[in-house]
């Protein structure tokens, strides 16, 4: 069965540890069949940042090989409601801009500590935007209790949501979603036909896939 398909079908549970947007299934069914303008650009871009957060080891295929970037594509253009969608799309081009700003060079050029520098950069950002809006909710509930008026709160206008954690859990979901990633960086059975409870372990043995 073809991945786009399966995952039309059925919520896909990856390892637990994987993912952390609460959005990544909630609105497939919803019917949004809008058109991205995902450029072959963008793909190779999303590409380039999957290999730099899933790179190819001695014993695995990297995000590259599971095309994790024309996977982003499909996903966003069929599950994302239309303002996750603008922020994602927005996000690639501030991606561009920052690369372009802070090394004078495209992502697909930079070094890989560069890459990583970036990212790291992007994941610290998204991290202290998810905290404010957090003491935001606590402030807002405050204000509720207390009798202050909510608009004197300040407010987050229009989709508060950080683009780099779509980017992060697409990639993941992505590849342990594919052939290369199911097969080669997970164990894989591809019928199993019985339950065992109890599976004998070592350190070092991969996960599952499901």
């Amino acid at each position: 069965m073809k991945r786009r398909r399966f995952l039309s079908s059925m919520g896909l549970v990856v390892p637990a540890t994987v993912l952390s947007t609460e959005f990544l299934f909630s609105s497939c069914n919803t019917g949004v069949k809008e058109e991205v303008p995902f450029t072959e650009e963008d793909i190779n871009l999303l590409n380039e940042i999957g290999e730099t957060i899933i790179p190819a080891s001695t014993t695995s295929p990297g995000a590259k090989a599971a095309k994790v970037g024309e996977f982003m594509k499909v996903y966003v253009t069929d599950c994302y409601m239309p303002e996750d969608q603008h922020t994602f799309i927005e996000g690639i081009s501030t991606i561009k801009k920052l690369c372009k700003s802070k090394y004078n060079n495209e992502f697909i050029n930079l070094t890989s500590e560069q890459k990583r520098e970036l990212l790291t950069m992007l994941e610290k950002e998204a991290s202290e935007q998810a905290t404010r809006k957090s003491e935001k909710v606590v402030a807002d509930g405050d204000a509720v209790q207390t009798g202050k008026a909510q608009e004197d709160k300040q407010k987050f206008k229009g989709n508060d949501k950080h683009y780099y954690p779509m980017i992060k859990d697409l990639t993941l979901l992505g590849y342990f979603t594919s052939e290369p990633g199911a097969t080669k960086a997970l164990r894989y059975i591809q019928t199993p036909g019985y339950y065992k409870g109890e599976v004998p372990y070592k350190q070092g043995d991969k996960a599952w896939a499901t």
